[in-house]
């Protein structure tokens, strides 16, 4: 007797426990299906007249987002950049002559970077050249300065703007006092009651794009969510470590689509979101890339950057045709033979490759986030007229910091389809852009038109 009402029991059991489970999928699944759905929707190039997903021709789009902690000294960073920046010969071979950045720190002690406030003026010097270049693109925080307060940000602004040296782009440091993360980086800059306040000055200085410490081993940002989202994530030549990453992130966007606000940004994986720090200020936050199969942050070294950038990392990006924004540090090459590890500057040059075969945007990372935002936000309508094609452009609504109208070079690299790339134009609040770009059918078998800024 007692038997057959455990049996009963348990089969209830196993009945409610699979209908619990059947629900809670089923729920998963269909807030994918609109997540998903917001991307087909935003990003639907399939019209005859479409805004086409990246600067003609390519198929997807990344930067190379370095910290600068690990470079020590001038010669170092110089040699570094002469390599990624230009095709002259290095003491690496030929510079493979890509739209990399970098990073600078106001405050640093001589271990961690050289940084601009130093013993050697040449720092400063050196520092503001490459920021009115744009190779430097973002700041790194403040630095490392162990009693770093306001005012430390008052004087780096200060300096900062008597220069003209202008980044929009934020990135903490570690676990700083001045970073503008809470719960990954564990900074103050953002609490009106902290001594290391500084948000106010710091956004109203140009800051517009903040990274608070959030990374994705997932290959391609802003495209829709599928199971090989995370099974691509899998490397069956580690397959342990890549088994648990895998693990992690699906876990990740799981918490995330239930409502987990940490892991808020792995529900969509948008390459950036809008955040509203502590003191209610808005800001752009993103996302960065390593898919290191030790785990998130271990691939983030100029050795280890040759996995996180393999052929196989690629392939995935232009599958999917997305966005990436990749973490590392190209100065932490303590362990490499060479300024750059030998394995990276293959990898790098592979990359450089992907870019002149018209596969792989590669620019800054400031670069790339202001033209996601542009053709994220972009007001625009056309008319036909036979077969006369008029784009007309209003203007860029930007939620956080204001609409506005865009002049050309914040439109550089916008696309268009059209059906004749020779009668079509573009306009501008009625002023017509003549530098235009005119281009011959790419792999959807489209011709289209891009806005040289």
């Amino acid at each position: 007797m007692w038997s057959k009402k455990f049996r009963t029991g348990s089969r209830i059991l196993v009945s409610c426990l699979a209908v619990g489970i059947l629900a809670f999928a089923s729920i998963y699944l269909i807030k994918i299906h609109n997540i998903n759905g917001s991307y087909h929707q935003g990003y639907n190039t399939k019209g005859a007249i479409a805004l086409r997903g990246f600067p003609y021709p390519y198929k997807a789009a990344m930067s190379i987002c370095s910290d600068i902690d690990g470079t020590t000294t001038v010669d170092e960073f110089l040699e570094i950049h002469k390599f990624l920046n230009s095709k002259e010969m290095t003491s690496m071979g030929r510079g493979i002559g890509l739209e990399i950045g970098d990073s600078f720190m106001m405050y640093a002690p001589p271990g961690c970077a050289f940084s601009y406030h130093s013993d050697d003026p040449a720092n400063a010097q050196i520092i503001e050249k490459f920021i009115k270049d744009g190779y430097i693109d973002f700041m790194h925080s403040y630095g490392e300065k162990a009693d770093f307060t306001r005012e430390d940000a008052i004087r780096a602004i200060e300096e900062l703007s008597k220069r003209q040296c202008k980044v929009d782009v934020w990135v903490d440091h570690a676990r700083t006092i001045d970073n503008l993360g809470d719960d990954e980086t564990f900074g103050l800059g953002d609490h009106p009651d902290s001594i290391a306040y500084h948000s106010d000055i710091t956004l109203n200085y140009g800051i517009k794009f903040v990274w608070l410490g959030r990374i994705t081993t997932v290959i391609g940002q802003s495209v829709p969510i599928t199971l090989k989202t995370f099974s691509s994530i899998y490397d069956p030549s580690h397959s342990f470590g890549s088994l648990v990453n895998m693990g992690k992130e699906f876990t990740k966007n799981v918490l995330a689509v239930f409502g987990n606000k940490k892991y808020a940004m792995h529900k969509s994986y948008d390459l950036m979101r809008i955040t509203t720090l502590d003191d209610g200020q808005k800001v752009y936050e993103f996302l960065r890339f390593d898919n290191h199969w030790e785990g998130v942050a271990r691939g983030a070294t100029s050795k280890r950057l040759a996995y996180v950038i393999s052929d196989r990392t690629l392939e995935r990006l232009k599958e999917v045709g997305g966005y990436m924004v990749v973490y590392t540090h190209l100065g932490k090459n303590s362990d490499c033979s060479q300024v750059i590890a030998e394995e990276t500057q293959i990898a790098l040059r592979n990359l450089a490759g992907e870019y002149e075969k018209g596969n792989i945007y590669v620019t800054t990372t400031s670069k790339l986030l202001n033209y996601y935002l542009s053709h994220k936000y972009l007001d625009w309508s056309y008319e036909s007229s036979g077969d006369e094609t008029v784009i007309t452009i209003s203007s860029v609504k930007d939620p956080v910091f204001g609409t506005f109208v865009p002049i050309p070079q914040d439109l550089h690299g916008i696309t268009f389809y059209v059906p004749d790339k020779y009668k079509a134009r573009i306009y501008v609040t009625g002023k017509e852009i003549i530098n235009l770009q005119r281009n011959p059918p790419d792999y959807s078998g489209r011709e289209s038109i891009t806005i040289i800024g």
